[in-house]
């Protein structure tokens, strides 16, 4: 694909993958944490 060698393409086409799923993580781990420390001041 855009001329470049398959295993090329792949490395560079992997890495948005890589962040939204990094992100999606840490998203879901702060917002329980969050929810954890609204519930302690409860």
């Amino acid at each position: 694909m855009f001329g470049l060698p398959a295993q090329t393409f792949w490395l560079i086409a992997v890495w948005p993958l890589v962040w939204v799923l990094l992100a999606l993580i840490l998203y879901f781990k702060f917002k329980r944490d969050d929810d954890r420390e609204e519930e302690a001041k409860n």
